[in-house]
């Protein structure tokens, strides 16, 4: 028995090990680096849909599954809160609105200014220039590492009373801010911003809370208020549009190798920022048919009313140059200056 034994140990001992390395080599091998990322934004929102969980499976190829991002069961903090989250570590990766905070990334507001691009497929990309060119010196976002930033779709006005035909029919309306950074374009037209969540849109407007709002036309279809809106004045370079973008934890990022850091901004920065514009500028297609199909009633802005915008909201860029003098550029001027040529360079 016992030389029986000394036989078979051997051979048990070899078929376990084959077995194993078996199930090793046929298993899905461990990431070096697994980014858990806070999903404030709904599952089926087109930031995800066609954007981030396309790029997720790009980075997990190209790194050949040493980089993986995980989805949080849900967000960590609210969505005003999302850079804190990311810098501090309580997420690896997240995406931010940086006008939902007042006064915190005074630089960035330049890709919400009004009049500057009616595309979102060509301001989206040019931001992510502007920002690498003129401001990521500068580190707005200190203690991030930013996988890309862009300009998103431009807003313009929707209404329950009826088409803007003259910047004297804002006097006196009230409308729901989409960004802290909107309140000084509503100001500058005298009427009244209201900030609220978009969450409460719907029944600001069937209340009567509010008149109106500045809108992509994908949020009033997504909103589902073309009937409580049935007005929108489109305004030639948008009335304003949120900045966003995607940000990793610092350190996380350094945790990463070079390699695989090359390998993801390869798949990022500018070339998914137009990515993002292409997306959203395809989506407002869609969006402006429905909108029609629906009885919403859809004007170009007059010239006259554009010219007066032009007029009224140069204080609002004034007030930018001051906040961003302030905040370290030199010459915030020749900088927006430079940004708009470009806009019309590509519009052209």
């Amino acid at each position: 028995m016992k030389r029986l034994l000394n036989v078979l140990c051997p051979l048990v001992l070899a078929a376990s090990t084959a077995l194993a390395a078996a199930i090793a080599a046929s298993s899905p091998a461990a990431a070096d680096v697994v980014l858990k990322y806070s999903p404030w934004l709904p599952p089926q929102h087109a930031v995800h849909v066609g954007l981030i969980n396309p790029w997720i499976e790009e980075v997990e190829k190209a790194t050949e599954g040493r980089v993986k991002i995980e989805f949080l069961p849900k967000a960590v903090g609210n969505a005003a809160g999302q850079f804190d989250v990311v810098r501090d570590g309580l997420a690896d990766m997240g995406v931010i609105l940086p006008g939902y905070t007042p006064g915190r990334f005074p630089l960035l507001e330049i890709g919400e200014l009004p009049l500057l691009s009616s595309d979102a497929a060509v301001i989206a990309p040019a931001f992510y220039r502007l920002y690498v060119k003129h401001l990521e010196q500068l580190n707005p976002l200190k203690g991030t590492h930013v996988i890309t930033i862009f300009s998103t779709t431009p807003n313009q006005v929707v209404s329950g009373r009826s088409i803007i035909d003259k910047t004297a029919d804002f006097v006196g309306l009230k409308l729901r801010a989409p960004t802290v950074t909107s309140i000084p374009i509503i100001n500058a037209l005298d009427a009244v911003p209201v900030q609220k969540p978009v969450s409460e849109m719907y029944e600001l407007a069937s209340s009567g809370i509010v008149d109106g709002t500045f809108f992509a036309a994908t949020a009033v279809v997504d909103w589902k208020l073309g009937k409580l809106l049935p007005y929108m004045t489109r305004i030639p370079g948008g009335i304003g549009q949120p900045v966003m973008a995607i940000l990793v934890n610092e350190q996380k990022w350094e945790s990463i190798s070079e390699a695989d850091r090359k390998a993801i901004m390869d798949l990022s920065g500018e070339k998914l920022a137009a990515k993002a514009g292409e997306n959203y500028a395809a989506s407002e297609k869609v969006a402006y048919g429905k909108l029609e199909a629906e009885g919403v009633k859809i004007e170009d802005a007059q010239a006259g009313l554009v010219g007066e915008l032009k007029e009224k909201l140069a204080s609002v860029d004034q007030k930018w140059f001051e906040s961003a003098k302030k905040a370290g550029l030199e010459n915030p001027e020749a900088v927006l200056n430079e940004f708009r040529a470009e806009l019309q360079k590509s519009a052209d």
